[in-house]
């Protein structure tokens, strides 16, 4: 006996769903835009806590990095501020000074996540956005 479908009914195809950087549980993520390991790659390292972001944005092609907080919004981080120092701690009880303003959005589409976790670019950036301490 031989089972012959009908014309009219589509076959199923399953697609692997990727998860929205709105929809990731709280924790800390690693993203790209390559796999390629001697190509120059753009990588975004990040916190996910409720809905705000902080994280690291580094171009390795333009060498370029910055600090960002953003609002998580489907694949987007929306309502950017973005941090830049202005000078470095020299000692270990300095605290490094920023200077904050608004950035661009970020979009993910085209960015991969990685299994590793982050780096120290983005626990530098965590301490941008501490509140600050009166003395």
């Amino acid at each position: 006996m031989f089972f012959v479908p009908h014309p009219l009914v589509a076959p199923t195809v399953i697609a692997q769903i990727r998860p929205t950087v709105e929809s990731l549980p709280d924790g800390d993520y690693r993203y790209r835009d390559s796999f390629v390991i001697d190509r120059p790659f753009r990588e975004i390292q990040f916190r996910k806590q409720d809905r705000y972001i902080t994280g690291s944005d580094s171009d390795k092609a333009t060498g370029k990095s910055y600090c960002f907080r953003g609002i998580a919004l489907h694949n987007n981080i929306i309502n950017i501020t973005v941090a830049t120092e202005i000078s470095p701690k020299t000692s270990p009880t300095q605290q490094s000074e920023w200077k904050l303003e608004p950035g661009s959005p970020i979009n993910f589409d085209k960015l991969y996540p990685l299994q590793a976790g982050p780096g120290l670019q983005l626990y530098k950036c965590l301490t941008a956005f501490l509140p600050k301490l009166k003395d």
